[in-house]
Parts: structure tokens; sequence; C-alpha cells
């Protein structure tokens, strides 16, 4: 398995350094001109409240430019979660699609371990390069939320970061099961996963303002992700359990349908 591992992590090390400086250039951009409009959040407040209540919520938060409410609407309710969950279920898609279009996976096969090993060493090459990306983002962000003087706990900030990982890793296991089945699997993964993804963020995001979305917001993971509440302290560790369960059971039928799929199908 390491041998893979090591494998996967050296083919994708140039992608992952630029994951990183994309994701730091973001969240620097969004957070740094925070100090310049800090002064004038009443009134930028003030001026948002003529906007039509579906067009605040689509930014997670009534009072934008409070700390926790400029730190959720400009990094933690759209732009991490959706640059982290564009990560995962691009290598959800491609960890093994890869090897088989490049017609590298009969090797890999042909090598002493099984399906399902092969299977767990994609998986946890795919976690490694999520968490270094993560943990990235996080560090900039701590350093940033410092700089600018956010009076937001740095605790929060983190369990907040955690959150995001986990919910675009729900987006991420998602594709990778659905890619595992072949062909087909492939080609509909990134469809899909993104499809729940950016549908649950609109829908959860109207839920508010459209009564009848509640209904089908409540079957959507994006419903159960609240970083306003977390960045006021609240420690969402039934949420976090939920989606640790659901990637966990997502990794089962990936290894699953891989071991039991024709490899030429």
């Amino acid at each position: 398995m390491i041998p893979i591992i090591k494998w996967t992590l050296w083919q994708r090390r140039w992608s992952t350094i630029w994951w990183c400086i994309g994701i730091t250039a973001f969240i620097t951009l969004e957070l740094s001109v925070y100090s310049s409009i800090r002064g004038q959040a009443d009134q930028l407040n003030e001026a948002l409240k003529s906007l039509p209540d579906t067009v605040r919520s689509l930014f997670g938060s009534q009072d934008l430019f409070s700390p926790v409410g400029y730190l959720n609407s400009r990094v933690f309710y759209l732009l991490l979660p959706l640059m982290l969950s564009v990560l995962t279920i691009g290598l959800g898609s491609s960890l093994i699609a890869r090897e088989e279009s490049d017609g590298t996976l009969e090797l890999l096969l042909g090598r002493p371990i099984s399906r399902g090993k092969l299977v767990l060493s994609k998986l946890i090459s795919g976690l490694i390069i999520v968490i270094a990306v993560a943990l990235v983002a996080l560090v900039v962000m701590l350093i940033l939320v410092k700089i600018v003087d956010l009076d937001v706990p740095l605790s929060n900030v983190a369990v907040a970061a955690l959150l995001a990982s986990l919910l675009s890793l729900l987006f991420g296991t998602l594709a990778f099961a659905i890619a595992s089945l072949g062909r087909f699997g492939r080609g509909a993964s990134i469809g899909l996963a993104s499809l729940i993804g950016l549908g649950g963020y609109i829908i959860s995001s109207l839920e508010s303002s459209v009564n009848w979305l509640g209904y089908p917001a409540k079957a959507l993971p994006y419903h159960y992700y609240n970083p306003t509440a977390v960045l006021n302290g609240d420690r969402p560790w039934m949420v976090t359990g939920v989606y640790s369960l659901i990637i966990l059971v997502l990794c089962l039928i990936a290894w699953l349908a891989f071991r039991r799929r024709d490899i030429s199908a």
C-alpha cells in the first residue's frame, strides 16, 4: 500500500502545491480588506438591509460586516467549502479513473496487492492531499484573523474549518464511490456530486425565504452546515459525527463496488 500512496502523491505533487497557493491567495484576498471596512460596518449593514432577504440569505448571514458575519460570509459559508469541494470531487472522480485512462491500473493490479487495498491506498492518498490543503487554509486564516484583528476565537475558526473540510470530503467520497462503479460511474461522479453540493447550498440558503424548500433541504448535507453558529462558539459534534459516518459508508461502498466490478467495464 505504501508504494501506491507514495506514487499517487508524487503524481499529484504539483497540483497539490498549486491548490495550496490558490487557496492561500483567495483567503488572503477576502480577509485582508476587513481592516479597511471595519469602521464602516454599521453603514454597510444598513445599506445591505435594502436587499431582498433571498439575496442576503445566499451569504449565510444577515450581519455581513461584524467579525463573525464577515468571516462566515466571505470564507466559511461558500468560499472554503466550495474550493475544497472542487478539490475533493476532482480527486474522487479521478484517483482510480486516471490510472485507467493512463493504462497503469492493470500494472498496479499486477502487483501483489488486492483490489481492496488498492482502493484503500487511493482513499488514503486523497485524504492526505485534502488534509494538506485544508491545513494550509487553516494556518493562513489563523494568521490573518490575528493580523486584521477579527474578534473571533481561533478555536472557533479551527472547528469551522474542520466542519467545512468534512462537508467537502463527503462530496468527494460520494464522487469516489460513484466513480468506482465503472465507466458510467466515472462519467456521472462529477456531475452528481457537484449537483448535490451546489444544489444543497442554494436550497439550504433559500429555505428560510421559500417555505417549501425546507422539506428537501433536510435531506441535503448543506442544511446541517452552520458555520455562523460554530464561529459563535457552538460545537456541532452531532453533525460532525454524522458527516464522518456518511463518509465511512461511502468509502465502504466504493471498496465493495471496485472489488466486484469488471475492470474492462
